[in-house]
């Protein structure tokens, strides 16, 4: 088929990139009908949610070697083509093992896709304006992922609310634009020549330059914790904390959470990783601050205001790490690299669910959650001051 330009396919790969990360966070404000239906207790929601994060860590372990031998497209087409096979699922078996194959599923398309779309953008970019810088291709390409984690719940929850079948719409909707994003991404022109020999596993970057990269790294885990306290577990808070039911309030305070981390990225788009980061732990604390004033006043108020700002630093911490190592990574490897920094994000979704899981059986939910959000920002205090202190190049690089 005819392709077009370098510059139209940097938007559909964008868009398609979105429309993956949508479909997988769709079941967000669903749970609790889920739980209706199967009859599962709030332990199996974590489980639900781990095989999850097992499936997205699976894809990109598998996603960046492939992505650098066999091209950008073909695996992105693949992941779209697994997020549409969940919602297949989620629509013909309607049990709990099918929401447990599905979830996996949708996960394993969201690690297939993180790495390579990102690489794919920075590659179109850099084609499309060769003179420019890439600050552009990463700002969209974190906002595409973001801004589709975040309109997941969203178009889930009002589907949920005022619709009719609410476990099966919201998946025919979201199969419908993963076909579009298909059809949109088979005209985008390929950036990566295919190349012979094995699949080698993500690789770190040059020792040289190691602790700015776990650093890094370690910063998307704290960001991506963030987007899991909203993403699976505000609709609980909501619920059984500050007692409302509503699946469309659970859908748009998740997503204001995770899309104030996508706006942030574009209304900040000019600031420096450092900048980034300094804001980022400068902001997170006040709004964790907030999320658990509101839930212990039983303020809805201050727990959507909370979740606006520490969306917002997470989305700006997200941004500092993914510029740090993409300007620490050989050109020829980004791909593996980039997957090395999912892998740690995306790992960090389970941390609020597990652990909030955990201690709340010790502390109740309010303690569980106040004792996260302590942790959170010692956790990113360290990171910082480790991100600061290292290497030259790496600090220069950042600056």
């Amino acid at each position: 088929m005819p392709r077009t330009t370098h510059a139209t396919g940097f938007a559909l790969v964008a868009l398609a990139y979105a429309a993956a990360t949508t479909a997988g966070s769709v079941p967000t404000p669903l749970y609790v009908l889920f739980q209706r239906r199967d009859h599962f207790g709030t332990a199996m929601v974590s489980v639900v949610f781990a095989v999850y994060v097992i499936g997205v860590v699976t894809g990109l372990l598998t996603a960046g070697a492939r992505a650098d031998r066999l091209g950008r497209r073909p695996v992105l087409a693949a992941a779209l083509a697994v997020q549409l096979l969940a919602c297949v699922v989620f629509v013909v078996w309607p049990a709990l093992p099918g929401l447990l194959l599905g979830r996996v599923l949708s996960g394993l398309s969201v690690g297939l896709i993180s790495a390579p779309a990102t690489t794919f953008l920075l590659e179109l970019h850099r084609c499309a304006r060769p003179d420019t810088d890439h600050g552009h291709a990463e700002v969209v390409s974190t906002a595409a992922n973001l801004g589709g984690i975040a309109l997941g719940p969203l178009l889930s929850g009002v589907l949920a609310e005022w619709a009719p079948a609410p476990l099966l719409l919201p998946f025919l909707a979201t199969a419908a634009v993963l076909v579009t994003g298909l059809l949109l991404l088979i005209v985008a022109p390929e950036t990566a020549t295919p190349a012979a020999g094995r699949p080698q596993r993500p690789p770190a970057v040059a020792s040289g330059h190691r602790r700015a990269f776990v650093a890094s790294c370690l910063g998307g885990l704290v960001a991506f914790a963030i987007f899991g306290l909203f993403a699976a577990l505000s609709p609980t808070f909501l619920a059984e904390t500050l007692g409302y039911h509503s699946h469309a309030l659970a859908g748009l305070v998740a997503c204001v959470g995770l899309g104030s981390a996508a706006a942030g990225q574009v209304g900040l788009r000019r600031l420096a990783p450092r900048r980034a980061l300094a804001t980022a732990t400068a902001t997170m604390p006040l709004g964790l601050g907030c999320v658990v004033a509101g839930v212990w006043s039983g303020s809805l108020g201050l727990f959507v205001v909370g979740g606006a700002l520490a969306g917002a630093a997470a989305g700006l911490l997200l941004r500092a790490s993914l510029t740090t190592v993409v300007q620490l990574s050989p050109v020829d490897r980004r791909a593996r690299t980039l997957a090395a920094l999912f892998i740690t994000g995306y790992s960090g979704l389970a941390v609020p669910v597990i652990g909030l899981g955990a201690a709340s059986q010790l502390a109740g939910p309010r303690g569980a959650l106040a004792g996260f959000a302590v942790l959170t920002a010692i956790g990113l205090a360290a990171i910082t001051a480790v991100r600061l202190r290292s290497d030259p190049k790496a600090h220069a690089l950042a600056t």
